[in-house]
């Protein structure tokens, strides 16, 4: 016969089970949290540049845009977005799309960078010299499943996943012209690279404030010893390459790389070139240490001519010396040639951006 102490631990059991289920319908049955008030603003600011009826026939947004603001870009690439907060970044918008019954998806990441500037900026780079180009916006590549381009404010990464070979160009330059298209305003490239010489490669512009977007592209030192910021605005481009070969690869290295620093003012500018030629003289007495080579001496030669300040570093001795770096200095700029492959043509760049600094 079972005792009423065991019938009520069977009657408490059931009870407490009952109350479980019923919690977990109650937890089925809650309304999902609704979008926070500036995840909507986000949504609607990504369907301004792509709104729903402009989407390709045939074709439908997956779930929902996500938005990520600020420090929540983290969430969204990870490790990716500290190259994003080199720049003016403020905003991500992510949306899927598929075609009607398949499994293809077009992903859209859509970056408000806050100026033109830092949208072309953060566009130059993911840019290189072997990237095949596209007329979308004011900058594009594109290769067999990805399309990245800039507009106004906006930086754009399309992803295309499940496409055959040569399938997916179409509706990545469907989708990404439509938002081109309604961004306004339109984007210039930045001042600073209005200032270039014409004739550099395309892919090898870079458009920076610190060093270290700086050092990703072209190494200069483990300092900054350039003295660059957020406040600084810096651009740079090759104007030629050569080809050279590691075990079985192929690659360009660029040559002749032409750049420009911008310092908010004189004072700063005097600043940075002091930094500057410091770390180039240490390294002309690091070339001169025993035991090294006389083709990889160093030499520093400065120069005043009146308004510019100019620098030059040789590299060898007798008739292998050869000129590797010009830097000049001008009011609030710092301007130069690295990896010259000919000085002659080296003077020539640098007289343009000398002369169009005085205007």
């Amino acid at each position: 016969m079972r005792s009423p102490m065991s019938s009520f631990v069977v009657s408490w059991s059931l009870v407490a089970i009952l109350a479980a289920v019923l919690s977990g319908c109650r937890k089925k049955e809650e309304p999902k949290e609704p979008p926070s008030e500036s995840t909507s603003r986000g949504a609607a600011a990504y369907e301004a540049l792509l709104p729903k009826q402009a989407v390709p026939e045939g074709w439908e947004l997956s779930g929902s845009i996500k938005v990520y603001p600020g420090k929540k870009l983290y969430d969204s690439i990870d490790g990716a977005a500290d190259r994003f907060f080199q720049y003016a970044f403020r905003e991500q918008y992510v949306a899927t799309y598929q075609p009607e019954g398949t499994d293809k998806t077009v992903t859209i990441e859509v970056y408000d960078i806050g100026t033109s500037d830092d949208a072309f900026g953060i566009f130059s780079c993911h840019d290189n010299i072997v990237s095949r180009h596209t007329n979308i916006g004011l900058a594009a590549t594109i290769s067999e499943m990805n399309l990245d381009f800039c507009q106004g404010k906006y930086f754009a990464r399309l992803l295309a996943v499940g496409f055959d070979k040569g399938e997916a160009e179409k509706p990545l330059g469907t989708f990404a012209e439509t938002i081109a298209k309604n961004v306004q305003p339109k984007a210039e490239l930045p001042s600073l690279v209005k200032r270039f010489p014409k004739g550099y490669l395309e892919g090898t512009v870079l458009f920076f404030h610190t060093d270290k977007t700086l050092n990703e592209r072209r190494y200069v030192a483990e300092e900054n010893v350039l003295e660059l910021d957020e406040k600084t605005n810096g651009a740079l481009a090759a104007y030629s390459s050569e080809e050279r070969r590691s075990d079985e690869l192929t690659f360009k290295v660029e040559r002749d790389v032409l750049f420009l620093v911008e310092y908010p003012e004189k004072q700063k500018a005097q600043s940075a070139r002091t930094t500057y030629i410091k770390h180039l003289e240490n390294l002309v007495k690091e070339s001169r240490a025993p035991g090294q080579p006389e083709s990889d001496v160093l030499e520093l030669v400065g120069l005043v001519q009146e308004p510019l300040e100019l620098f030059q570093l040789y590299k060898g001795e007798g008739e292998k010396r050869h000129l590797t770096t010009v830097v000049h200095v001008f009011r609030n700029f710092v301007f130069g040639v690295w990896e010259i492959s000919d000085a002659e043509k080296a003077k020539s760049l640098l007289k343009t951006v000398g002369d169009s600094l005085r205007l």
